[in-house]
């Protein structure tokens, strides 16, 4: 009968002798408590012969910033664990806590707002769908809407989970065209007092 220490090298028991006692061990880990190089272990192919020769597998998935990106090693012949899935929910960056605790100091603002005082990209903030992340993870909620001079309407946000203030409907044509009157009425309101001043 053949056993793991006829066809493996001393490193490798180590490896092995390692797995024994823990599991779900990263590369990392293992370089660690068995003495052996990290490049070695992950680039210079001994994960992958032992794998081959199926004395180990993939157990678990450590979770970064960046996703499900490290693969966790256990002693034994099972399936490898597929990687999961990196929803919103998962997600997590130094840009995203900055957010949130820029709405605990400073109080409800739009994400334009959240920009300014967080010196974050607003492009950044839109195109990483942060605030969406975010409202997601139930860290911050849509307390209120504003509406936009010109433009769409915008979403007030607020720190903590919260019943998200429902979106007003768009304004109907009659509405933007009073609006458009009275803006102008106004101007013209403005623009006689600016006369009389300037006659005095």
């Amino acid at each position: 009968m053949t056993t793991p220490s006829d066809t493996t090298s001393p490193a490798m028991q180590r490896i092995l002798a390692l797995l024994a006692r823990k599991s779900d061990m990263s590369a990392s880990d293992m370089s660690r408590e068995a003495f052996v190089g990290v490049t070695t272990l992950a680039c210079g192919g001994y994960l992958k012969a032992l794998r081959a020769k199926k004395l180990v597998h993939v157990s678990g998935w450590r979770k970064t910033r960046k996703g499900f990106v490290t693969p966790l090693f256990s002693l034994g012949d099972h399936p490898d664990l597929p990687r999961p899935r990196f929803e919103d929910e998962d997600r997590d960056s130094a840009g995203l806590g900055q957010i949130v605790e820029a709405l605990q100091r400073f109080g409800a603002m739009t994400y334009l707002e959240v920009a300014q005082v967080t010196g974050l990209s607003p492009n950044t903030i839109k195109n990483a769908r942060y605030m969406d992340v975010l409202v997601k993870q139930k860290r911050i909620h849509v307390s209120a809407w504003r509406r936009n001079r010109a433009g769409p309407m915008v979403a007030v946000y607020a720190e903590g989970f919260g019943k998200p203030a429902e979106k007003p409907a768009p304004l109907s044509h009659a509405e933007k065209c009073r609006r458009s009157r009275e803006k102008s009425r106004a101007l013209d309101d403005d623009r006689g007092i600016a006369a009389q001043l300037a006659r005095l």
